[in-house]
Protein backbone atom coordinates (compact mmCIF):
# COMPACT_ATOMS: atom_id res chain seq x y z
CA UNK A 1 0.00 0.00 0.00
CA UNK A 2 2.72 2.21 0.36
CA UNK A 3 3.47 2.10 -2.92
CA UNK A 4 0.12 3.30 -3.83
CA UNK A 5 0.05 5.85 -1.39
CA UNK A 6 3.43 7.57 -2.61
CA UNK A 7 1.96 6.97 -6.50
CA UNK A 8 -1.21 9.01 -5.05
CA UNK A 9 1.20 11.56 -3.97
CA UNK A 10 3.88 11.58 -7.21
CA UNK A 11 0.34 12.05 -8.85
CA UNK A 12 -1.08 14.88 -7.10
CA UNK A 13 2.17 16.58 -7.11
CA UNK A 14 2.67 16.45 -10.80
CA UNK A 15 -0.95 18.16 -10.95
CA UNK A 16 0.19 20.99 -8.60
CA UNK A 17 3.02 21.84 -11.47
CA UNK A 18 1.31 21.00 -14.26
CA UNK A 19 1.04 24.13 -16.74
CA UNK A 20 -2.63 25.51 -16.57
CA UNK A 21 -4.99 25.73 -19.37
CA UNK A 22 -4.91 28.09 -22.02
CA UNK A 23 -7.74 29.58 -22.99
CA UNK A 24 -7.72 29.87 -27.20
CA UNK A 25 -11.15 32.51 -27.38
CA UNK A 26 -12.71 31.95 -31.25
CA UNK A 27 -15.20 34.63 -32.45
CA UNK A 28 -16.65 33.74 -35.63
CA UNK A 29 -17.81 36.12 -38.29
CA UNK A 30 -21.72 36.56 -39.15
CA UNK A 31 -21.23 34.31 -41.90
CA UNK A 32 -19.79 31.68 -40.26
CA UNK A 33 -21.93 28.62 -39.04
CA UNK A 34 -21.01 28.68 -35.38
CA UNK A 35 -23.63 25.77 -34.16
CA UNK A 36 -22.84 23.50 -37.11
CA UNK A 37 -21.36 20.21 -35.75
CA UNK A 38 -18.37 20.37 -38.18
CA UNK A 39 -17.34 23.91 -37.13
CA UNK A 40 -17.50 22.76 -33.49
CA UNK A 41 -15.48 19.51 -34.36
CA UNK A 42 -12.49 20.97 -36.31
CA UNK A 43 -11.71 23.72 -33.73
CA UNK A 44 -11.87 21.23 -31.04
CA UNK A 45 -8.72 19.88 -33.18
CA UNK A 46 -7.18 22.92 -33.71
CA UNK A 47 -6.91 23.64 -30.04
CA UNK A 48 -5.77 20.05 -29.01
CA UNK A 49 -3.55 20.53 -31.79
CA UNK A 50 -2.19 23.68 -30.18
CA UNK A 51 -2.34 22.00 -27.09
CA UNK A 52 0.35 19.28 -28.35
CA UNK A 53 2.59 21.84 -29.50
CA UNK A 54 2.52 24.39 -26.73
CA UNK A 55 2.79 21.12 -24.34
CA UNK A 56 0.15 22.68 -22.11
CA UNK A 57 -3.90 21.82 -22.50
CA UNK A 58 -5.31 24.66 -24.58
CA UNK A 59 -9.36 24.99 -23.99
CA UNK A 60 -11.47 26.05 -26.41
CA UNK A 61 -14.19 28.79 -26.15
CA UNK A 62 -16.58 29.65 -28.90
CA UNK A 63 -18.91 32.56 -29.99
CA UNK A 64 -20.15 34.88 -32.36
CA UNK A 65 -21.23 38.23 -30.50
CA UNK A 66 -18.63 40.42 -31.67
CA UNK A 67 -19.85 43.29 -29.59
CA UNK A 68 -19.17 41.49 -26.12
CA UNK A 69 -16.32 40.02 -26.93
CA UNK A 70 -15.08 43.91 -28.30
CA UNK A 71 -15.85 44.60 -24.18
CA UNK A 72 -13.62 42.23 -23.12
CA UNK A 73 -10.95 42.71 -25.57
CA UNK A 74 -10.74 46.59 -23.81
CA UNK A 75 -10.87 45.24 -20.73
CA UNK A 76 -8.07 42.37 -21.53
CA UNK A 77 -9.60 39.57 -20.81
CA UNK A 78 -7.89 37.17 -22.96
CA UNK A 79 -4.57 35.43 -23.32
CA UNK A 80 -5.52 34.07 -27.00
CA UNK A 81 -7.96 35.46 -29.32
CA UNK A 82 -8.90 34.11 -33.07
CA UNK A 83 -11.12 36.68 -34.10
CA UNK A 84 -12.43 38.47 -37.37
CA UNK A 85 -9.85 41.19 -38.72
CA UNK A 86 -11.75 44.38 -37.00
CA UNK A 87 -11.32 42.65 -33.81
CA UNK A 88 -8.07 41.73 -34.26
CA UNK A 89 -7.54 45.54 -35.09
CA UNK A 90 -9.49 46.73 -31.83
CA UNK A 91 -6.98 44.03 -30.03
CA UNK A 92 -3.93 45.88 -31.33
CA UNK A 93 -5.20 49.45 -29.14
CA UNK A 94 -6.32 47.16 -26.34
CA UNK A 95 -3.10 45.28 -25.13
CA UNK A 96 -2.46 42.27 -27.71
CA UNK A 97 -0.06 41.35 -30.26
CA UNK A 98 -1.04 39.48 -33.50
CA UNK A 99 0.96 36.54 -34.24
CA UNK A 100 -0.84 34.95 -36.63
CA UNK A 101 -3.20 35.79 -40.09
CA UNK A 102 -5.64 33.67 -42.18
CA UNK A 103 -4.21 32.97 -45.29
CA UNK A 104 -7.53 34.33 -47.09
CA UNK A 105 -8.22 37.92 -47.27
CA UNK A 106 -11.23 39.25 -47.27
CA UNK A 107 -12.42 41.78 -49.46
CA UNK A 108 -15.47 43.75 -49.50
CA UNK A 109 -17.59 44.96 -52.59
CA UNK A 110 -20.86 47.48 -52.81
CA UNK A 111 -23.17 46.40 -55.53
CA UNK A 112 -25.79 47.65 -56.81
CA UNK A 113 -29.02 46.34 -58.75
CA UNK A 114 -29.76 46.53 -62.48
CA UNK A 115 -32.73 48.52 -61.97
CA UNK A 116 -30.97 50.92 -59.56
CA UNK A 117 -29.12 53.36 -61.97
CA UNK A 118 -26.09 53.08 -59.65
CA UNK A 119 -22.51 53.05 -61.28
CA UNK A 120 -20.75 54.73 -58.56
CA UNK A 121 -20.59 55.73 -54.90
CA UNK A 122 -21.97 59.38 -55.75
CA UNK A 123 -24.55 58.07 -57.37
CA UNK A 124 -25.43 55.91 -54.19
CA UNK A 125 -25.82 59.26 -52.19
CA UNK A 126 -29.74 59.73 -51.07
CA UNK A 127 -30.13 55.86 -52.05
CA UNK A 128 -30.62 52.71 -49.52
CA UNK A 129 -27.92 50.30 -48.73
CA UNK A 130 -28.45 46.86 -46.67
CA UNK A 131 -25.24 46.11 -44.07
CA UNK A 132 -25.16 42.43 -42.80
CA UNK A 133 -24.66 42.68 -38.54
CA UNK A 134 -23.50 45.85 -37.61
CA UNK A 135 -20.25 43.97 -35.55
CA UNK A 136 -19.41 42.31 -38.44
CA UNK A 137 -16.23 42.62 -40.48
CA UNK A 138 -18.14 43.65 -44.01
CA UNK A 139 -20.21 46.23 -42.22
CA UNK A 140 -17.27 47.61 -40.13
CA UNK A 141 -15.32 47.64 -43.19
CA UNK A 142 -18.22 49.64 -45.22
CA UNK A 143 -18.14 52.33 -41.87
CA UNK A 144 -14.47 52.69 -42.22
CA UNK A 145 -14.43 53.50 -46.01
CA UNK A 146 -17.07 56.08 -45.29
CA UNK A 147 -15.43 57.25 -42.51
CA UNK A 148 -12.07 57.82 -44.59
CA UNK A 149 -14.21 59.68 -47.42
CA UNK A 150 -15.45 62.46 -44.89
CA UNK A 151 -18.66 61.24 -44.58
CA UNK A 152 -21.72 59.62 -42.36
CA UNK A 153 -22.89 56.70 -43.27
CA UNK A 154 -27.30 57.84 -41.78
CA UNK A 155 -26.08 61.34 -43.67
CA UNK A 156 -25.13 60.26 -46.67
CA UNK A 157 -27.24 57.23 -47.48
CA UNK A 158 -31.19 57.89 -47.37
CA UNK A 159 -31.44 54.27 -45.18
CA UNK A 160 -28.91 52.13 -43.39
CA UNK A 161 -30.69 48.77 -43.18
CA UNK A 162 -28.88 45.98 -40.85
CA UNK A 163 -29.84 42.58 -41.15
CA UNK A 164 -28.30 39.80 -39.05
CA UNK A 165 -27.65 36.88 -41.62
CA UNK A 166 -25.54 37.62 -44.44
CA UNK A 167 -28.44 35.78 -46.75
CA UNK A 168 -30.83 38.26 -45.91
CA UNK A 169 -28.87 40.66 -47.29
CA UNK A 170 -29.04 39.53 -50.92
CA UNK A 171 -32.90 38.97 -49.78
CA UNK A 172 -33.39 42.70 -49.47
CA UNK A 173 -31.47 43.75 -52.31
CA UNK A 174 -33.29 41.31 -54.44
CA UNK A 175 -36.84 42.33 -53.25
CA UNK A 176 -36.12 46.30 -53.41
CA UNK A 177 -35.80 47.02 -49.74
CA UNK A 178 -32.66 48.78 -50.70
CA UNK A 179 -30.78 49.65 -54.03
CA UNK A 180 -27.22 49.02 -52.93
CA UNK A 181 -25.85 46.04 -50.46
CA UNK A 182 -22.25 45.28 -48.85
CA UNK A 183 -21.15 41.39 -49.94
CA UNK A 184 -17.80 40.05 -49.29
CA UNK A 185 -16.16 39.61 -53.03
CA UNK A 186 -16.95 36.14 -53.52
CA UNK A 187 -20.51 36.82 -53.02
CA UNK A 188 -20.82 39.94 -54.74
CA UNK A 189 -19.20 37.77 -58.04
CA UNK A 190 -21.43 34.68 -57.79
CA UNK A 191 -24.51 37.66 -57.53
CA UNK A 192 -23.46 39.90 -59.97
CA UNK A 193 -23.31 36.63 -62.46
CA UNK A 194 -26.68 35.52 -61.75
CA UNK A 195 -28.48 38.93 -62.26
CA UNK A 196 -27.44 41.20 -65.56
CA UNK A 197 -26.99 44.32 -65.43
CA UNK A 198 -25.91 44.34 -61.60
CA UNK A 199 -22.86 46.25 -60.73
CA UNK A 200 -19.72 46.27 -58.39
CA UNK A 201 -20.47 49.89 -57.09
CA UNK A 202 -17.14 50.17 -55.16
CA UNK A 203 -14.47 47.67 -54.25
CA UNK A 204 -12.97 48.16 -50.94
CA UNK A 205 -8.91 47.14 -50.08
CA UNK A 206 -8.07 44.02 -49.05
CA UNK A 207 -7.84 42.79 -45.62
CA UNK A 208 -6.56 39.36 -43.85
CA UNK A 209 -9.94 37.52 -43.11
CA UNK A 210 -9.01 36.63 -39.40
CA UNK A 211 -6.28 36.74 -37.18
CA UNK A 212 -4.85 35.51 -33.61
CA UNK A 213 -4.01 37.65 -31.18
CA UNK A 214 -1.95 37.59 -27.63
CA UNK A 215 -2.28 39.23 -24.73
CA UNK A 216 1.21 41.46 -23.92
CA UNK A 217 0.71 39.76 -20.77
CA UNK A 218 1.85 36.53 -21.34
CA UNK A 219 5.75 35.88 -21.92
CA UNK A 220 7.29 36.81 -25.29
CA UNK A 221 9.22 32.77 -25.40
CA UNK A 222 4.91 31.85 -25.23
CA UNK A 223 3.93 34.30 -27.83
CA UNK A 224 6.55 32.94 -30.13
CA UNK A 225 5.50 29.53 -29.87
CA UNK A 226 1.73 30.70 -30.57
CA UNK A 227 2.85 32.01 -33.24
CA UNK A 228 5.09 28.77 -34.52
CA UNK A 229 2.40 26.36 -33.80
CA UNK A 230 -0.29 28.45 -35.98
CA UNK A 231 1.95 27.96 -38.93
CA UNK A 232 2.76 24.09 -38.27
CA UNK A 233 -0.92 22.92 -38.75
CA UNK A 234 -1.13 19.69 -40.48
CA UNK A 235 -2.31 19.70 -44.31
CA UNK A 236 -5.64 17.74 -42.96
CA UNK A 237 -6.82 19.65 -39.84
CA UNK A 238 -5.54 23.26 -42.55
CA UNK A 239 -8.06 21.89 -45.17
CA UNK A 240 -10.84 21.29 -42.20
CA UNK A 241 -10.22 24.41 -40.98
CA UNK A 242 -10.90 25.89 -44.89
CA UNK A 243 -13.81 24.08 -45.53
CA UNK A 244 -15.09 25.31 -42.09
CA UNK A 245 -14.38 29.00 -43.50
CA UNK A 246 -11.59 29.50 -40.95
CA UNK A 247 -8.84 29.08 -43.00
CA UNK A 248 -4.83 28.05 -42.69
CA UNK A 249 -2.42 30.42 -41.04
CA UNK A 250 0.39 32.86 -42.31
CA UNK A 251 2.80 34.47 -39.08
CA UNK A 252 1.73 37.90 -38.73
CA UNK A 253 2.56 40.86 -36.85
CA UNK A 254 1.12 44.29 -36.76
CA UNK A 255 1.80 45.25 -40.09
CA UNK A 256 -0.21 42.94 -41.39
CA UNK A 257 -3.47 44.52 -39.68
CA UNK A 258 -2.34 47.89 -39.32
CA UNK A 259 -4.63 49.06 -42.11
CA UNK A 260 -7.91 47.65 -40.89
CA UNK A 261 -6.79 48.87 -37.30
CA UNK A 262 -7.27 52.19 -38.01
CA UNK A 263 -10.15 52.23 -40.31
CA UNK A 264 -12.72 53.92 -38.96
CA UNK A 265 -10.92 55.20 -36.00
CA UNK A 266 -8.50 57.30 -37.87
CA UNK A 267 -9.73 60.97 -39.17
CA UNK A 268 -11.06 61.07 -42.77
CA UNK A 269 -8.42 61.09 -45.33
CA UNK A 270 -10.16 63.96 -47.21
CA UNK A 271 -12.00 67.07 -46.32
CA UNK A 272 -13.39 69.67 -48.97
CA UNK A 273 -12.62 73.15 -49.16
CA UNK A 274 -8.89 72.45 -47.18
CA UNK A 275 -5.99 71.46 -47.88
CA UNK A 276 -3.86 68.10 -46.62
CA UNK A 277 -0.24 69.22 -47.02
CA UNK A 278 2.89 66.86 -45.95
CA UNK A 279 5.74 67.24 -43.69
CA UNK A 280 7.92 69.34 -46.25
CA UNK A 281 5.25 71.60 -47.45
CA UNK A 282 4.40 72.49 -44.00
CA UNK A 283 8.51 73.30 -43.71
CA UNK A 284 8.19 75.35 -46.99
CA UNK A 285 5.13 77.30 -45.84
CA UNK A 286 6.58 77.93 -42.24
CA UNK A 287 9.68 79.02 -43.50
CA UNK A 288 7.22 81.77 -45.97
CA UNK A 289 6.13 82.93 -42.34
CA UNK A 290 2.68 81.35 -42.50
CA UNK A 291 0.99 80.60 -38.94
CA UNK A 292 1.05 77.15 -37.41
CA UNK A 293 -1.38 76.65 -34.84
CA UNK A 294 -1.17 73.47 -32.60
CA UNK A 295 -4.69 72.72 -31.20
CA UNK A 296 -3.59 69.79 -28.95
CA UNK A 297 -3.81 70.62 -25.09
CA UNK A 298 -1.52 72.12 -23.57
CA UNK A 299 0.21 69.47 -21.41
CA UNK A 300 0.78 67.47 -24.85
CA UNK A 301 2.38 71.18 -26.11
CA UNK A 302 5.09 71.49 -23.68
CA UNK A 303 5.93 67.67 -24.12
CA UNK A 304 7.26 68.13 -27.55
CA UNK A 305 5.83 70.63 -30.25
CA UNK A 306 7.42 71.93 -34.01
CA UNK A 307 9.28 75.55 -33.52
CA UNK A 308 7.61 78.43 -34.49
CA UNK A 309 3.47 76.50 -33.84
CA UNK A 310 1.53 78.68 -31.50
CA UNK A 311 -0.55 76.78 -29.15
CA UNK A 312 -4.49 77.36 -28.90
CA UNK A 313 -5.93 74.57 -27.80
CA UNK A 314 -9.49 72.56 -29.90
CA UNK A 315 -11.60 71.96 -26.88
CA UNK A 316 -13.29 68.42 -28.08
CA UNK A 317 -16.23 67.66 -26.01
CA UNK A 318 -17.93 65.81 -29.35
CA UNK A 319 -17.55 62.55 -30.38
CA UNK A 320 -14.26 61.41 -32.39
CA UNK A 321 -16.72 60.69 -35.48
CA UNK A 322 -17.35 62.57 -38.79
CA UNK A 323 -21.26 63.49 -37.67
CA UNK A 324 -20.86 65.47 -34.18
CA UNK A 325 -22.07 68.97 -32.74
CA UNK A 326 -18.97 71.41 -33.02
CA UNK A 327 -21.47 73.71 -30.62
CA UNK A 328 -20.48 71.35 -27.30
CA UNK A 329 -17.11 72.05 -28.14
CA UNK A 330 -14.98 75.24 -27.87
CA UNK A 331 -11.95 77.17 -29.96
CA UNK A 332 -10.52 80.88 -28.99
CA UNK A 333 -10.47 82.17 -32.52
CA UNK A 334 -9.83 85.89 -30.72
CA UNK A 335 -5.84 84.19 -30.62
CA UNK A 336 -6.13 83.67 -34.52
CA UNK A 337 -4.58 85.70 -36.70
CA UNK A 338 -7.91 88.09 -37.80
CA UNK A 339 -7.29 87.72 -41.56
CA UNK A 340 -9.63 84.55 -42.68
CA UNK A 341 -8.68 85.29 -46.53
CA UNK A 342 -4.88 84.77 -44.82
CA UNK A 343 -2.96 80.82 -45.45
CA UNK A 344 -3.33 79.25 -41.76
CA UNK A 345 -1.65 75.80 -40.41
CA UNK A 346 -3.55 73.67 -37.66
CA UNK A 347 -1.88 70.49 -36.43
CA UNK A 348 -2.48 68.00 -33.74
CA UNK A 349 -0.63 64.68 -33.18
CA UNK A 350 -1.16 62.54 -35.98
CA UNK A 351 -3.67 60.92 -38.52
CA UNK A 352 -5.74 59.19 -35.30
CA UNK A 353 -5.48 63.00 -33.50
CA UNK A 354 -9.47 64.46 -33.87
CA UNK A 355 -8.29 67.91 -32.79
CA UNK A 356 -7.20 69.49 -35.63
CA UNK A 357 -9.73 68.01 -38.04
CA UNK A 358 -12.25 69.32 -36.05
CA UNK A 359 -10.49 72.83 -35.91
CA UNK A 360 -10.04 72.87 -39.72
CA UNK A 361 -13.79 72.27 -39.53
CA UNK A 362 -14.30 74.71 -37.28
CA UNK A 363 -12.31 77.32 -39.19
CA UNK A 364 -14.08 76.34 -42.42
CA UNK A 365 -17.87 76.86 -41.15
CA UNK A 366 -16.68 80.30 -40.00
CA UNK A 367 -15.39 81.57 -42.93
CA UNK A 368 -12.22 81.10 -43.21
CA UNK A 369 -10.76 80.41 -46.89
CA UNK A 370 -7.16 78.93 -46.55
CA UNK A 371 -7.36 76.17 -44.39
CA UNK A 372 -4.32 73.82 -44.17
CA UNK A 373 -4.56 70.65 -42.22
CA UNK A 374 -1.13 69.05 -41.48
CA UNK A 375 -3.05 65.94 -40.96
CA UNK A 376 -0.37 63.67 -39.93
CA UNK A 377 1.42 66.26 -37.22
CA UNK A 378 3.80 65.79 -35.02
CA UNK A 379 4.75 62.29 -35.79
CA UNK A 380 5.32 63.12 -39.75
CA UNK A 381 7.15 65.96 -38.67
CA UNK A 382 9.67 64.35 -36.25
CA UNK A 383 9.38 61.18 -39.13
CA UNK A 384 11.13 63.90 -41.73
CA UNK A 385 13.94 65.06 -39.47
CA UNK A 386 12.60 67.90 -38.67
CA UNK A 387 13.55 69.31 -35.04
CA UNK A 388 11.08 69.65 -32.08
CA UNK A 389 10.98 71.65 -29.35
CA UNK A 390 9.72 71.08 -25.50
CA UNK A 391 8.22 73.49 -23.18
CA UNK A 392 5.90 76.26 -23.20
Amino acid sequence: MRWLSALCLSILAWAAHASPALVLNVTLDYDQERDHATTRAVLGDLANFLGGELKQPVKLIMTQNAERVGEHIRTGSYAMLLAPAQLVGLAMRSGYTPVAKTEQEAQVVLVAGANSRIRSLDDARGKRIVLPHQESLVSYMVRGEMNALGHSPTRFFRQVNYVNQYGAVLYALEIGQAELAALKSDVARDWIGRNPGATAVKTLASVPQAGVVVSDKLSPDLRDRIRSAFTRIDANLESRLKRARVGGFDPADRHDFEFVSTRGFYTPEVLAGVSIPSAEQVKSMLDLGVPLIDVRPHAHFREGHIPGAVNVTYVMNSPKEVEYDDSVDSFDLGKLPKDKNAPLIVQCNGAECWYSYKAARYLLKRGYTKIHWFRTGLPAWKAAGQPVRRGS
